[in-house]
């Protein structure tokens, strides 16, 4: 796990460029602790900096293939790399290295773009190629890893973070306004490319760039196919979705430096940690809990679960007393207003990892949103089905249209009579928690930045479903897409790298995505069960007492975060309203500006 940083130039390499790219490495130090590196030539320049995790002794990036045409800089693990230097050897390929990222220099070899069909991993790598003086740059199929990129007046600059490109690579900032309303109205980026940065854009998941003397092209390699193709039984589906979840966990352990598995108590890590230990290898994990009774506390059945599994059991106990520093703490290491009230509880859980040794940690991220783990989204879609039901009988049109809704009525009376369905459809459906308090914000809330005043009020950031024609796999796809990547995982990565842990993610694997993707939906969803079909799977394999416990989650006692944001000043933004999500925006744009 690293960061990376490049930039493309139209006309030639300077001095200034290799003196900047050095800069970025030193912003994003904690990313890579263990070594840097710089390379250039007239056109491209490349720089890296290292957290070693595979291949200590002779991984130091960029890499370069055997004749040095080929040069690579990545951030994050290729798990299939060992079956991929198998046959890339027997190929004739000769390896320089030991690190995992060095597969992908030699698949580019023979196969082009189209080596990024052959990877399995989390990363997001800039490729040069001095022969064909073609840039080539590309993302995970989930997004796990970050790409950022911004086109300059005589090139084009990419980069791990955001604020190593506005630092050192922008001469003046704009504000994408919407940007940064959707991320503090929803907690999260909804806008896939835009960035709060109007000249920063994302390189998306599954998306690869190709840059040469012409300019600029973005290409989609990978898209989730929600398609249902898959045509065996229920049994067969079952078997095959373990066999895809234990071959992701055994790859997801490859590693030179230790490793843990962070067990929450919950079905997703608990299958995680079991999953591990048929491995045959040593399994450490980690559990969190709060001094003092708080709901979210699980560590006494994460204890029972590692004692029953032969799991060796780390505890580490958070005091919401200590949170009081954190907060201005791991703002520095996040770029974007991304808003989650547990960060500083996942924060403090990673930095007291890193104590204990642990440089990678497996987590459970991706469980809910692949396996229809939500209830309220599962109420949602159903109300939305009922709803869209309810509409399509009218106007009347015949005896047997009359007939159907009566019919209709009879199994929905209750829905009918009080006028409404099991959950409320508005504009708060997405994000419901947050609705309240960013509408009390916006309504006087003022940017005055650069001479440009930003009115909130003015900003129109509604999402909703209400035109009745969303099913369940096009709002958890959306879930995907947003929740999951851009907040979830970007905060395991954003905070993890804050103390130079890796997190991985192994019920993301692409390879379960697409067949639990492939599957019909009345075999993998029931409407009263959330998870139903992972609960199938793993009845043999873990507890019922987890397999049926009540969903918790992990957020903090709530007493500190209101204490935060009544004692927080604003910088940036003047409103006279304050909640979680407009100080977090306030914050980083403060740090922004200093940065500069």
């Amino acid at each position: 796990m690293c960061g990376i940083s490049a930039i493309y130039r139209y006309t030639q390499i300077s001095e200034l460029d290799k003196e900047k790219l050095s800069l970025m490495n030193e912003e994003m130090h904690y990313r890579g602790p263990n070594e840097k590196g710089i390379w250039n030539d007239d056109t491209c320049a490349l720089a890296h900096t290292r957290l070693s995790i595979i291949g200590l002794d002779n991984g130091k990036q960029p890499l370069f293939n055997e004749d040095k045409s080929l040069v690579l800089i990545c951030n994050g693990e290729i798990y299939n790399y060992i079956e991929i230097k198998q046959d890339l050897t027997a190929k004739g390929h000769t390896f320089n290295s030991d690190s995992d990222s060095e597969t992908i220099l030699h698949l580019y070899e023979e196969y082009g773009v189209n080596c990024l069909e052959h990877l399995r991993g989390m990363f997001a790598f800039c490729l040069w190629n001095s022969k064909t003086k073609q840039f080539f740059a590309a993302r995970d199929r989930i997004g796990e890893k970050t790409l950022y990129y911004s086109q300059l007046q005589t090139g084009i600059v990419f980069s791990t973070e955001l604020k190593s490109i506005q630092k050192y690579c922008l001469d003046k900032l704009q504000i994408n306004s919407h940007a940064l309303a959707e991320s503090i109205r929803y907690n999260y980026p909804i806008d896939l490319k835009n960035t709060y940065i109007e000249q920063i854009k994302r390189l998306q998941a599954g998306e690869y760039a190709l840059v040469d003397d012409k300019g600029l092209e973005l290409h989609t390699y990978w898209k989730r196919n929600m398609n249902p193709t898959f045509t065996g039984t229920f049994e067969e589906s079952k078997r095959e979705t373990l066999r895809l979840m234990r071959e992701s966990v055994d790859i997801c352990l490859r590693s030179d430096v230790p490793v843990a598995v962070l067990l929450s108590g919950g079905i997703d890590s608990s299958a995680i940690a079991a999953l591990a230990k048929e491995t045959g290898r040593e399994v450490h994990v980690i559990t969190a809990g709060y001094k003092g009774l708080h709901y979210c506390d699980e560590r006494e059945t994460a204890k029972r679960f590692a004692l029953e599994k032969g799991l060796i059991y780390h505890e580490i106990e958070l005091d919401a007393d200590d949170f009081k520093d954190l907060f201005w703490e791991y703002s520095q290491y996040i770029d974007e207003p991304v808003c989650d009230l547990s960060s500083m509880a996942q924060w403090a859980l990673y930095k007291k990892a890193k104590k204990m040794g642990f440089t990678v940690l497996l987590g459970g991220l991706g469980g809910d949103e692949l396996f229809y783990g939500y209830p309220y989204w599962n109420n949602t879609a159903e109300a939305l089905k009922l709803k869209t039901q309810h509409e399509s009988f009218f106007p009347w049109k015949g005896f047997d249209k009359k007939m159907q809704f009566l019919k209709f009525l009879a199994g929905n009376w209750k829905n009918i009579l009080f006028a409404g369905y099991p959950a409320q459809i508005n504009d708060k459906t997405i994000v419901n928690w947050t609705y309240d308090d960013y509408i009390e914000f916006a309504l006087n809330a003022k940017l005055n930045y650069n001479n440009e005043i930003i009115e909130f009020k003015d900003i129109d950031v509604h999402k909703s479903f209400e035109d009745g024609k969303v099913e369940i796999d096009q709002i958890y796809q959306l879930t995907f897409e947003t929740f999951m990547t851009t907040l979830c995982l970007y905060l395991a990565d954003r905070q993890g790298m804050g103390n130079s842990v890796e997190i991985r993610s192994p019920l993301i694997d692409y390879k379960i995505v697409e067949f639990v993707s492939s599957l019909p939906l009345e075999m993998k969803y029931n409407k009263n069960q959330p998870k139903f079909y992972l609960k199938e799977i793993l009845k043999d394999i873990v507890p019922d007492y987890i397999l049926h416990a009540p969903k918790r989650g992990f957020t903090p006692p709530m007493s500190f975060i209101e204490k935060l944001v009544e004692q927080y000043d604003y910088k940036f933004i003047n409103a006279d309203s304050k909640f979680f999500n407009s100080v977090l925006a306030d914050r980083l744009l403060d740090l922004n500006i200093k940065r500069r």
